[in-house]
């Protein structure tokens, strides 16, 4: 870490024990980071007229720490007491002895390999997240920094997610990855986990997790073999809070903004109408991301939060292509700031390898001829009871389907009731026949 690189007269040693400041957050560090960063351009002639940073009536000459004042920081809303602390710090570098700790924890810490701090003035912080609102005044980051570099999609959804979801989810992240898309998840169980483990399962594509803890203390324990291997091929571990800031409900919701600020559009697979991973969302429609969804169960309540998602204009996802071509338009619309080598092999399709061609992937498995009946919707499990069937002679009732497909009832129940929907099996007396 270059303890000596400055933004607004603060190194990064001054940031970081900013953060440690009772009462302080990543919207309060933010916002004095986006003012002191607009008078220094302002100072090199990047900044004029209406540019002009103001914050009731307050205005630094200049962006010097020197003339951060008590003032300024309860203007900018920090409470009281840490206003006080900041300016304490300032004026003689005095920190209370938990402050002290942090701080040096957090240096140590910094000085092993692969351990990162990047402000926004650092070259390898991301463009498309400086821009959004309430951007963070820094990142930690474990592991390597290729990722930031390449295009990303964020994929969300339910912790509590069905066999469909995490079966959905390996494919189109092992796909993306493998168009040369970062996948971008939040490192929590159910969908999250299932988004990072097809990345990974690809391998030619590091991963990157944005986490809602301190990197010292990675959510959820039971991920932490995950973690390791999104390191070890690769990736990225990033969070905005200080490394030992442990797991609580109100820091997750936060984060969710950084997953959609990375990212050229949100993939939500299955969540509820009450679903945190409508807030990724949300905050993909405000920050001008794109928006997708993938179908569910007509009468799951896992899948209500997509259906209203696509109900409000989010593009329904039944393959890849439905993705790459929805971002690969807005690249192309909006200039694309990622790396070029990596958007040119975003934008082209993967030759099908032998491999491919003896286990269908999700999109192959769609465009299919030999089933041109199904919908374009149903899922990998409704394929491969079309195909079945299709070469059954005779119905086949519950217990036959459960033991010549291996699957999960509720797995088997859904595509069967996907098949049935479409028309495309009979259900006579308990036997299944196509139709």
């Amino acid at each position: 870490m270059d303890q000596f690189s400055y933004v607004g007269g603060l190194s990064q040693t001054d940031w970081l024990c900013f953060s440690f400041l009772s009462g302080i957050g990543p919207a309060r560090l933010s916002r004095l980071y986006t003012y002191l960063n607009q008078l220094e351009q302002l100072g090199s002639g990047e900044l004029v007229g209406d540019s002009l940073p103001d914050v009731d009536g307050l205005l630094l000459e200049s962006g010097r720490a020197s003339d951060i004042t008590y003032e300024l920081l309860r203007a900018l809303k920090w409470p009281d007491v840490t206003a006080r602390q900041a300016i304490d710090y300032l004026s003689s570098g005095s920190l209370n002895d938990e402050q002290q700790e942090k701080r040096d924890q957090t240096l140590d810490w910094l000085s092993e390999p692969h351990h990162h701090l990047l402000l926004q003035q650092n070259e390898h912080y991301p463009q498309a997240l400086k821009e959004i609102d309430t951007a963070p005044a820094f990142l930690y980051g474990q592991g390597s920094l290729t990722s930031l570099g390449l295009p990303k999609i964020g994929i969300v959804g339910a912790r509590k997610c069905t066999g469909y979801g995490r079966d959905i989810t390996l494919q189109l992240a092992e796909q993306l990855a493998s168009r040369g898309i970062c996948v971008v998840s939040g490192g929590a169980i159910g969908i999250d986990t299932a988004a990072h483990q097809g990345a990974l399962h690809d391998g030619s594509t590091p991963t990157l997790a944005v986490m809602g803890t301190g990197l010292q203390h990675r959510y959820p324990n039971k991920n932490s073999i995950l973690f390791d291997n999104i390191l070890y091929q690769g990736g990225l571990l990033v969070s905005e809070y200080p490394l030992m800031t442990s797991a609580r409900p109100h820091l997750f919701p936060p984060r969710n903004r950084i997953i959609s600020g990375l990212s050229i559009g949100v993939l939500v697979v299955e969540a509820s109408t009450k679903s945190g991973s409508l807030i990724s969302a949300n905050y993909a429609i405000e920050q001008n991301r794109e928006v997708f969804a993938v179908p569910g169960r007509l009468f799951d309540t896992q899948s209500e939060g997509c259906h209203q998602l696509l109900r409000q204009g989010a593009t329904l996802v039944r393959n890849i292509d439905d993705i790459l071509s929805e971002c690969s338009e807005r690249s192309l619309q909006a200039g694309n700031q990622y790396d070029k080598k990596a958007s040119v092999k975003f934008m082209k399709a993967k030759p099908v390898s032998r491999a491919d061609e003896a286990s269908p992937s999700l999109s192959s498995s769609f465009s299919n001829n030999r089933f041109s009946d199904l919908p374009l919707t149903v899922s990998s499990a409704a394929k491969e009871l079309a195909q079945l069937l299709e070469r059954e002679s005779q119905p086949l009732d519950f217990d036959a389907l459960i033991r010549h497909t291996k699957m999960h009832t509720e797995i088997l129940m859904q595509g069967l009731m996907e098949l049935e929907l479409s028309g495309c099996v009979e259900n006579r007396h308990g036997a299944y026949s196509r139709c």
